[in-house]
């Protein structure tokens, strides 16, 4: 009777503490969550008006339909819940708010979807580690569909790890995960292909090998029979007479990575060594994983050799580590990770890369400068591109909406046109009711949606 007791008793004292055990992992999971959705928030303004953000959210808004360019389907992922906001005819404010916080639920979704294909946790573990520790400006990017389906890398991992999915299943639903990646951006094929190329090395499973036809499939048809649009010119652009010693080191990509890579990545990076470490993969799949990261630096250097802006180079990059998260992703071992300091570590990373989030400040005095701008002026305004500021220089053909979203959210909505040197807008100044937004509208006649850019009637302005 006592031994029954007792043996009870123990199995009770089991059954709590695993019951605390599933308890801590909800609310580091559910903190994190919060966590990511809370910045998304904070940065609502910085992340729903800048650049192309504020050009497709305005379409949106204009159109009350999704916003699709170059063939990008998978944008309907991130616009969405704008749209359907904007269909409520819900506030501005709330419309941004939707904006900003869109990829989030596409996000958790494939968290769910991985934590239900794979028994091994670790893997949701690194994809949730994965959306902070891999961005910087690209962050503030909340409009674009490279890293938005950039997640489905490690998605990937799961379905070939998967032990509840057989051969077919997993060629299935490997062949559903690239197409929506070619509906997405051709760069993302690409990684793709890459990785699936380094897994198959490690793993010799043939799923990755029939993964990496399809893949090559899809870039052929796109560069010859499908070729056009922005990745058919992109790839038209692409010369072999770019890579030079000079450019390697010297060329506007190349000196992001340097900067980007050493004021912001190095914990990332070593947390991600320390876990390689942990986690051993074989002679050739790291000779591969050296390989791979040279070729596509390569591409970037060349691809990018005329310069942008520091959010397009991240974004870029982003997509670069991804790659090396889902490699460890597919050789990770629980009871190699599963140590406490191990969680520490990673835990620290997680943190300082959100704390490192608040410490770029660009978007936000970028924000504060054009509300400045506007203060007590003309509803209608032109400013000279070369009277404005550099951090305007790399961004100027967006300001139109950027401020357009800015002033009617304060209640007074008004617009600046930074006009270069090319703009041919003369023919444009004497109708007051014109808005000029991007170049190419120029012609246009646009009529704004009164009900959230009550735009008033005026002559553009010129101030010097």
């Amino acid at each position: 009777m006592a031994q029954r007791c007792c043996i009870i008793g123990t199995l009770q004292i089991l059954s709590e503490y695993t019951n605390m055990q599933i308890n801590k992992e909800r609310i580091f999971i559910s903190l994190f969550w919060i966590l990511y959705s809370s910045m998304c928030i904070y940065f609502y303004l910085e992340r729903g008006t800048y650049a192309d953000n504020s050009y497709y959210l305005f379409e949106i808004i204009q159109n009350k339909s999704f916003c699709i360019q170059y063939a990008r389907y998978a944008a309907v992922f991130n616009q969405w819940l704008p749209l359907l906001a904007v269909k409520l005819q819900m506030s501005l404010k709330t419309i941004l708010f939707f904006y900003t916080i869109s990829p989030v639920f596409l996000y958790f979704i494939i968290f769910l979807v991985i934590r239900y294909l794979v028994k091994e946790k670790w893997l949701s573990y690194l994809f949730m580690i994965s959306l902070v520790v891999t961005v910087r400006d690209s962050f503030f990017y909340v409009n674009d569909e490279l890293n938005l389906m950039g997640s489905l890398l490690i998605l990937m991992v799961a379905v070939l790890r998967s032990d509840r999915l057989n051969t077919i299943s997993r060629i299935i639903a490997l062949f559903i995960v690239i197409t929506i990646m070619q509906f997405a951006h051709l760069f993302l094929l690409l990684a793709a292909g890459v990785f699936l190329a380094i897994y198959f090395i490690e793993k010799q499973q043939k799923e990755a090998l029939v993964g990496m036809v399809i893949v090559v499939v899809i870039v052929v048809l796109r560069a010859t029979l499908l070729k056009g649009g922005r990745d058919g010119s992109s790839i038209d652009a692409l010369s072999i007479k770019v890579i030079t010693l000079k450019n390697l080191y010297a060329s506007p990509f190349a000196i992001f990575f340097r900067k980007s890579v050493f004021y912001y990545y190095l914990p990332a990076i070593t947390v991600m060594m320390v876990l390689f470490i942990l986690n051993k993969s074989s002679f050739y799949t790291k000779i591969a994983s050296v390989f791979g990261f040279l070729c596509l630096y390569l591409l970037l250097v060349v691809f990018l050799i005329n310069g942008a802006s520091d959010m397009y180079n991240d974004k870029y990059l982003a997509i670069v580590f991804l790659i090396y998260w889902s490699i460890l992703a597919s050789i990770i071992e629980t009871d190699k990770t599963d140590k406490f300091s191990i969680k520490a570590i990673v835990f620290f990373a997680v943190l300082l890369s959100f704390f490192q989030l608040f410490k770029i400040e660009k978007y936000t005095d970028r924000v504060n400068f054009l509300t400045e701008l506007m203060q007590e002026k003309p509803v209608k305004q032109i400013y000279l591109f070369e009277k404005m500021p550099d951090n305007l220089k790399t961004m100027s053909w967006s300001v139109p909406y950027e401020t357009l979203f800015i002033s009617s959210l304060k209640g007074n909505t008004q617009t600046i046109l930074i006009k270069e040197s090319f703009y041919q807008i003369d023919d444009f100044l004497s109708d007051s009711s014109k808005f000029l937004g991007a170049e190419w509208t120029f012609p246009a006649d646009i009529k704004l949606n009164e009900r959230y850019f009550p735009l008033k009637s005026g002559i553009y302005e010129m101030n010097r």
